[in-house]
């Protein structure tokens, strides 16, 4: 009944910012403070098929090389016996791959009979355990952990019962350690058991006093740096010498399709869109979008300054682009600086006559500096273009629409006959 009830939706890299935090921070932060000669400890729970284990190991071989199976333990649980041989067996379909970088599967991954199979070197980095995180006594040997993975399982459990799993956690840590849970479900877990903490946008659960103390600013922050740090003092068996450089942190993890960070910003996950906006950005990768869409989010954090250093660099790239032309024109309605706003909308509709986005702000313009006559043409066009189509673009590509179609009718007309009644 256990194996037919529990839920085991994953997939490899699911939510990379998280991971990418863990490889490029809190590794090397723990390990510059853990005895290097003492492996750090990691568990997932609630594994599933693997695939967030197998990730960590992946994106740590990526960043430390070799060496990460030996400076990092990585135990794996779950309640369900038959999705754990899946996980030990390493065998997976296309499906497991979301939004995975195709070299790194390539990497990692042998094509046989439509399915892909996990190297070995990788599959015997994890261990995988059977785990029952509500049973009385938790198996012995899981203990001393560094770090604890509990992702998007928390949402199945009653508020008690989460906070009981939370306590079992505190008893298998280390006397500093971390807990992270889904970026969706960490705000709603403070259940007083941990620490809630903030790094690089990220939120996590911390016990003991170091990972939260001001001592962190002291700690390696990166793999680099760790790799460099332990060297002297490593175990004879790593080898350091002959370690490759450490990939940098734009390369570690696959960078998220621009059209999945889109829909972030349209969706207002604004902190996970400008992590990975970031990341492509350094990574030289769909950089006119990158920039248009962390312009979108700056601006709308009243950030001028660096709204109008992004929009400058996309402005040189395309001079004719609808979405820097209405960014610069909001950039400016906002901070008080009409005649600039308006020039701006102009050349938008100038270059995109339907582009009733436009039309709409210099109609409010209009309004606000006493011109009806303006404001009643900008007006009546918009009203044109959205009841012809309620469903037209206003000719942007990468920002969300300013303002929705059916609030734009209902207002449009309303100051319409306000305008008609002076």
């Amino acid at each position: 009944m256990i194996n037919q009830l529990t839920v085991n939706e994953t997939y490899f890299f699911r939510e990379p910012e998280q991971i990418q935090l863990v490889v490029d921070y809190l590794v090397p932060q723990i390990q510059a403070i853990k005895s290097p000669t003492t492996p750090l400890r990691i568990l997932s729970a609630g594994c599933s098929s693997g695939e967030e284990p197998y990730s960590l190991a992946i994106a740590l071989r990526e960043a430390l090389g070799e060496a990460a199976a030996k400076l990092i333990r990585i135990d794996a649980g779950d309640l369900d016996y038959n999705i754990l041989k899946k996980a030990q067996q390493g065998l997976y379909s296309a499906f497991s791959f979301r939004g995975v970088d195709p070299a790194l599967r390539k990497r990692y991954f042998k094509l046989q009979n439509y399915r892909y199979q996990l190297i070995s070197d990788i599959r015997q980095q994890v261990t995988f355990h059977h785990l029952n995180l509500l049973a009385p006594v938790l198996p012995q040997h899981l203990s001393d952990y560094d770090i604890i993975f509990f992702r998007n399982v928390s949402i199945y459990f009653d508020l008690e019962t989460r906070r009981l799993i939370q306590n079992k956690f505190y008893n298998l840590m280390n006397t500093n350690a971390i807990l992270l849970l889904g970026s969706s479900e960490t705000l709603g877990n403070d259940l007083g058991v941990f620490e809630l903490v903030e790094q690089q946008n990220q939120y996590y659960f911390v016990k003991g006093q170091v990972y939260r103390s001001s001592e962190l600013s002291k700690v390696v922050k990166s793999p680099s740096e760790f790799i460099e740090t332990v060297a002297t003092t490593a175990p004879a068996a790593v080898n350091f010498t002959a370690l490759p450089v450490p990939i940098a942190s734009s390369t570690c993890l696959p960078l998220v399709d621009i059209k999945t960070i889109q829909q972030w910003v349209i969706d207002g996950q604004q902190a996970r869109a400008l992590y990975q906006l970031d990341q492509l950005l350094a990574a030289g990768q769909e950089q006119q979008a990158a920039r248009l869409l962390k312009s979108w989010l700056v601006l709308n954090n009243q950030n001028f300054e660096q709204a109008k250093f992004l929009l400058n660099q996309a402005f040189a790239v395309d001079a004719w682009s609808i979405d820097v032309m209405l960014m610069n024109g909001l950039s400016c309605k906002w901070q008080q600086q009409m005649d600039e706003a308006i020039q701006w909308f102009k050349k938008a509709v100038y270059t995109y006559p339907e582009c009733w986005s436009a039309h709409y702000y210099l109609a409010d313009i209009y309004r606000q500096e006493q011109q009806p006559q303006a404001a009643i043409r900008s007006y009546q066009t918009v009203l044109r273009i959205l009841t012809a189509n309620p469903d037209v673009g206003d000719g942007t590509q990468w920002i969300p629409l300013p303002l929705p179609a059916a609030p734009v009718i209902f207002l449009s007309q309303r100051h319409l006959q306000v305008l008609a009644s002076h």
